[in-house]
């Protein structure tokens, strides 16, 4: 008779999660004469934050990993325009936001040298770059136009624009260079700008006449972990199953710098001493067998730091060896199963 034993190992984590508050500062302004006469506009800008990012929550997207989601957060502008002259006046706005100190990537700085690829964006879609009139045509993206309408010795009602932020799939996250930490990227003076214009001639028209406060893109990379599994399956077994053995691979990937160690639950046919795989469906018999270390000699169990595996790089591939003890004598033929549950300590 051929009986059929399979193990599956099912994901479980162990997810500690910080809070990270973001700095209160705010970068310097940036001030230009006015091309209106008689306006002035001023813009507050507050900081962007993608808080604490965990990719195993779904919300970004590691290049070792099967998603493409992205990570999403959004920061406000805000700003107004002043007419001190005695007639309403239409105005175009021009906003720009280019890149801190020019550089050639929207990046924020980290730990260890490390950096943090984002976009900015002027619609929810993220189809949109916000960019400045400033760069080459077309680097990363155009800037905000508007028209405003402001009335005579008085003050327009203040508008309020989203700053959509992502860090997308395209740009990813590296397990060897994205250390964990905070990573952020500060705009300041000669970063961002705010033109203004005769109504209805659009950017390039536009020159001085706003103040723009300089903001911050924060973010948090903390450690965390993702684990691929496949069956462990002892095969087809005639009469007695006593002294089989399989091996199998499981792999933990870590953001860089995370120490982890990884147990392995008893099962879910655990009888209080004994791991055993259920037969089914037709019977309920069950089959004990033993997880072990690579080498087949140590057994793998679940309590942190005493039977568990310790990890010693960011990705790596782990050898389960299974085994059925001597003396099972016969067994019901038919298949027969367990579901392992795989715990990452870090």
């Amino acid at each position: 008779m051929n009986r059929r034993i399979h193990i599956y190992l099912w994901l479980g984590a162990l997810f500690v999660a910080c809070q990270w508050l973001a700095p209160a500062s705010m970068a310097p302004l940036r001030t230009a004469q006015a091309s209106v006469p008689g306006i002035t506009c001023t813009a507050i800008t507050t900081s962007i934050n993608f808080g604490n990012a965990d990719p195993t929550a779904g919300l970004t997207y590691f290049r070792n990993f099967n998603s493409d989601v992205n990570l999403n957060t959004t920061g406000f502008l805000t700003y107004y325009c002043t007419n001190t002259s005695s007639a309403p006046q239409n105005i175009d706005v021009c906003i720009s936001i280019g890149n801190p100190g020019g550089s050639s990537q929207r990046s924020m700085g980290g730990p260890k040298n490390g950096s943090l690829d984002y976009q900015l964006y002027k619609d929810a879609g993220n189809t949109q770059a916000w960019g400045s009139k400033y760069n080459t045509p077309g680097k990363w993206g155009t800037p905000y136009i508007g028209t405003v309408a402001v009335p005579a010795n008085g003050t327009s009602a203040p508008i309020t624009l989203p700053i959509y932020a992502a860090i997308d799939s395209s740009q990813g996250i590296s397990w060897t260079t994205n250390k964990t930490g905070p990573y952020s990227a500060t705009y300041g003076n000669g970063d961002v700008a705010f033109d203004t214009g005769p109504a209805n001639t659009g950017c390039n028209n536009a020159s001085g006449g706003g103040t723009i406060s300089g903001f911050q893109v924060l973010a948090n990379l903390v450690p965390t972990c993702q684990v691929a599994t496949n069956p462990l399956d002892f095969g087809g077994l005639d009469g007695d199953p006593s002294n089989a053995a399989a091996t199998t691979t499981l792999t933990v990937s870590c953001v860089n710098e995370t120490g982890y160690r990884v147990g392995l639950d008893n099962g879910k046919n655990w009888d209080g001493t004994t791991r055993r795989m259920r037969g089914g469906p037709t019977h309920s018999d069950y089959v004990p067998y033993q997880l072990y270390h690579g080498n087949c000699s140590t057994k793998w169990g679940n309590t942190d730091g005493t039977d568990t595996q310790t990890g010693t790089q960011p990705s790596q591939m782990f050898t389960v060896c299974g085994k059925i003890p001597p003396g099972q004598g016969s067994a019901t033929p038919g298949d027969y199963f367990d579901a392992v549950t795989v715990y990452v300590y870090y």
